[in-house]
């Protein structure tokens, strides 16, 4: 526990005065527990801790790991078993035709953002941003440079995020639903990406893009 309490930590950059005022608790008994020299804290303890951090308790307590790559990240809700990415689901099947063409026309940052926005207000006893971080092998600083479309979501995040959500990347990459897998290299990928942010900026499906393209090059030809 002691490490993820440091790791956890550092990810806000926090010092261990400045957590101790944000928890109420000692700066030596936190510097015992990231240290590993105290263990077993109480209840009280690790629920103050875990506010002051932005995480969970269970991310504390490493019952949140990040996932093999083929897990769909199953959380036990409501008595069932379900999984991230049939929540998902559900919530955009009651979207409206409007909705989901706006999706349509969002660039890739903005449909990832979407997606851990869901996560954390979905599943806030799970889901925060520095543990949607830890799990996709990002600091959090990077995590909200990505949300605030600062700098692109790289495809190994894009497939890590697949992984632990078990949302397609037809999603993603379209603003689709689309249960068939999608093959895509991950130089295909970026260069996808980077036509479905022009298409966004024409306000114009990628679709639409290509028949563009393919209109102008046939003119061009002619």
């Amino acid at each position: 526990m002691g490490e993820r309490l440091a790791w956890a930590r550092n990810q806000q950059g926090l010092i261990l005065q400045q957590v101790s005022e944000k928890s109420g608790l000692a700066v030596g008994y936190i510097s015992q527990l990231e240290k590993g020299a105290k263990v077993n804290p109480t209840i009280d303890a690790l629920g103050r801790l875990a506010k002051a951090l932005g995480v969970s308790i269970a991310f504390l307590l490493g019952e949140v790991h990040a996932p093999p790559y083929d897990d769909r990240a199953a959380l036990l809700i409501g008595g069932q078993a379900w999984t991230v990415g049939q929540r998902f689901a559900r919530y955009y099947e009651q979207l409206s035709p409007e909705e989901r063409r706006k999706i349509e026309l969002e660039t890739v940052e903005q449909r990832f953002a979407r997606v851990v926005d869901f996560l954390c207000q979905e599943f806030p006893e799970t889901f925060t941003r520095p543990v949607v971080a830890y799990q996709l092998g990002l600091s959090v600083r990077a995590l909200n440079d990505i949300m605030e479309r600062n700098c692109e979501v790289g495809p190994m995040v894009l497939s890590q995020m697949v992984s632990i959500t078990g949302i397609p990347l037809s999603f993603y990459a379209r603003g689709r639903m689309e249960s068939a897998p999608v093959d895509i290299t991950p130089a295909q990928m970026i260069r996808y990406a980077e036509a479905i942010s022009m298409a966004a900026e024409a306000q114009i499906t990628p679709e639409e893009l290509v028949l563009l393209i393919r209109g102008a090059s046939q003119a061009h030809k002619g």
